[in-house]
């Protein structure tokens, strides 16, 4: 009998004991599939974080190119055209060369006249002004050198300052120097055209004055070796 309840004390142990072993054999199990599904899912979110990272930095270089290339195009669109402070680098006197390399681009030929190589060979070529909104130079070459600069519109810091009343306007009298003119009304003004070699009796530059009401109000002058040969207003007050 005692034998008897000693074996079976024994067996309802080693029962217990199974049972205990097969528990924890189940929760290693699911420990184990946890952190298999951890690993995986945190493998996953990197994954996710290196696609997310690769596609802003491909869009970033993708935007960075595209500035570049704009750019790039708005460079190539301004050394086609030609500014004020090109137009006042450029004088009479130079070759088509030279002034193709002051303004970066060449011009466009409006007339051609004369056999090439002559000293009666003349070609006007013209530019668009930088500003747009119809502005323009137009150069004259005869025998390979200027003799001649025109422009409207181009370029706004080739406008000068000094503005003309009428008052100063009526003041003015051909056969006065430019010095003095440019006393009488303040300053000089935005050179329009110039033709002819500087210093002699044939150069001829036309200025341009704004009045100071605005509205259109200008005044144009022109001087012809030195001294002005003739005037004309518009809306001055």
């Amino acid at each position: 009998m005692r034998k008897l309840m000693k074996f079976g004390c024994l067996g309802f142990i080693g029962i217990i004991a199974i049972i205990i072993i097969a528990v924890v054999a189940i929760g290693g199990g699911e420990t184990d599939d946890t952190a298999s599904n951890d690993t995986s899912q945190t493998e996953n979110s990197d994954d996710n974080n290196a696609d997310e990272e690769n596609t802003s930095e491909g869009n970033a270089e993708e935007g960075n190119a595209e500035e570049e290339n704009s750019g790039e195009a708005s460079e190539t669109e301004d050394d086609s055209t030609i500014t004020g402070e090109e137009f006042e680098q450029i004088s009479n006197g130079m070759t088509y060369e030279e002034v193709v390399e002051i303004i970066g681009s060449e011009g466009t030929v409006q007339s051609e006249t004369g056999e090439e190589d002559s000293e009666f060979h003349t070609i006007i070529y013209s530019w668009d002004g930088a500003d747009g909104w119809g502005s323009n130079a137009m150069l004259t070459f005869q025998d390979g050198q200027l003799q001649s600069k025109s422009q409207a519109g181009v370029g706004n810091e080739s406008e000068s300052d000094v503005t003309i009343t009428i008052d100063e306007f009526n003041q003015l009298e051909n056969g006065m120097t430019t010095d003095e003119v440019f006393e009488i009304i303040g300053g000089e003004g935005e050179i329009t055209s110039q033709t002819g070699e500087e210093g002699s009796q044939y150069h001829t530059v036309t200025y341009t004055y704004y009045g100071e009401s605005g509205m259109g109000a200008n005044a144009t002058l022109m001087f012809q070796g030195g001294e002005l040969s003739s005037k004309s207003q518009i809306g001055l007050e």
